[in-house]
């Protein structure tokens, strides 16, 4: 896979780009594993597609710009290269657990990389990843996403997201139980966070996976060291 990071050299990706890049980087990690050999793996891919077109047209109500486009077609290429699996009798667990490895495997370490070099080169850490949180809102969620900052100072920074285009697509498609896969492929920007070196730490107790909205909190560490 072409070596891009979306948080350290992707500012001018697009939803639609990183769509095509998580897209294209599944189906290399399927082949490359070749765990359904070569034939089963081109069945399952027509079937993929196939699944894609109809889903597609099942939530293409739900697009109102270019950014929700990307959004859209994210959630359902996950929800359809989970159909596809099933289709090929592989069972629903197994399906799950193909399904996030194929999505998240391949972007993981871009994203985590990328984000703690952001993060290392930054004069002020924090801030620096307030700042892209707060520019991302619009320029690459939009309005089909329903921010509020709850807390917004030197000290913490709590984002909650009341509408999630990707909650809204899958819950469209009847497919929440795959909400928890697509919220974990933030784990690579978040787990690029480092508190002891960037001074502050990420937690995230709720999300569309287990709850009615979605909290992100930045917390800054208090230094305590004495010289």
């Amino acid at each position: 896979m072409e070596s891009k990071s979306i948080y350290y050299e992707g500012y001018s990706l697009s939803p639609l780009d990183v769509f095509e890049w998580i897209k294209n980087g599944a189906f290399e990690y399927i082949k490359a594993k070749n765990e359904l050999g070569g034939t089963l793996f081109e069945e399952c891919r027509v079937i993929f597609e196939k699944r894609f077109s109809v889903n597609f047209q099942k939530v293409k109500s739900l697009i109102n710009n270019d950014l929700d486009r990307g959004h859209v077609s994210f959630a359902v290429l996950v929800a359809s290269l989970y159909e596809a699996f099933l289709e090929i009798d592989i069972c629903p667990e197994k399906s799950l657990l193909c399904t996030e490895e194929s999505i998240n495997a391949p972007t993981y370490s871009f994203m985590a990389e990328g984000t703690e070099k952001m993060l290392d080169t930054a004069p002020n850490p924090f801030e620096a990843l307030v700042a892209s949180s707060k520019m991302r809102e619009q320029s690459y969620f939009g309005d089909s996403f329903e921010f509020e900052r709850p807390i917004d100072d030197d000290f913490g920074y709590v984002l909650c997201i009341k509408k999630c285009l990707f909650h809204e697509t899958l819950k469209r498609l009847n497919r929440l139980e795959l909400q928890p896969l697509v919220c974990r492929i933030d784990l690579g920007w978040i787990n690029g966070i480092k508190p002891e070196k960037h001074g502050f730490r990420f937690v995230r107790p709720v999300t569309f996976a287990s709850g009615a909205t979605c909290q992100m909190w930045f917390v800054k560490e208090e230094n305590l060291h004495i010289e």
